[in-house]
């Protein structure tokens, strides 16, 4: 319905933008040439100058020059689309993932939809940066930042800054939590055996 009725104002204004077409078209045909953009004072000095000192110019630009004609008549100009060389479908061999590859690649196979088998040195993966801080949790003086940064390529800094400022999330159960943080929340509840 809507479309319908959008189509009656756009009928209703054909015939007035048909109306002496031929009268309009005839009218701008005749114009017969745009008005020049007025010109800086300084611009129409110059031109002045220029006409009184080399008035030859003047006439050269103005009369036709037939070798220039000929030559442009001449000029013909042929494109063609470059013939694509291969197509995605045709291609046999893969392309490499990365120039460099750390050596100590590893597949986050932990349930993830996301599964990288290659990753470029000095990188990590989620699982990779899990796993690292899970183990530097449990043995501190073993996973060091110098073996973190040695056995994943990374350097010295990043691997201080992740064992110091990444942290995974802890999940705590109700009985907990502390006894004053419980209180804060609810008051009239006790400790869970």
């Amino acid at each position: 319905m809507g479309s319908k009725i959008s189509k009656v104002p756009k009928a209703g204004l054909r015939p007035m933008k048909n109306l002496n077409v031929e009268a309009r078209a005839h009218r701008l045909i005749d114009v017969d040439k745009p008005k020049p953009a007025p010109q800086y004072p300084s611009t129409k000095e110059e031109i002045a100058r220029v006409q009184k000192l080399h008035p030859e110019i003047v006439k050269q630009q103005q009369t036709k020059d037939v070798r220039l004609d000929d030559f442009l008549k001449q000029v013909r100009v042929e494109s063609h689309d470059p013939v694509p060389k291969t197509t995605e479908g045709d291609r046999t061999e893969a392309l490499p993932d990365s120039s460099q590859t750390s050596s100590s690649t590893k597949e986050a196979t932990s349930g993830d939809t996301l599964d990288v088998s290659i990753v470029t040195e000095g990188k990590m993966t989620v699982y990779q940066i899990l796993e690292v801080l899970v183990r530097h949790k449990k043995d501190p003086e073993e996973w060091t930042a110098e073996k973190v940064s040695q056995d994943f390529s990374l350097e010295l800094e990043h691997a201080r800054g992740l064992l110091t400022y990444f942290k995974t999330f802890e999940i705590r159960a109700i009985g907990q939590i502390p006894e004053e943080i419980r209180k804060q929340i609810n008051p009239g509840t006790k400790a869970a055996p």
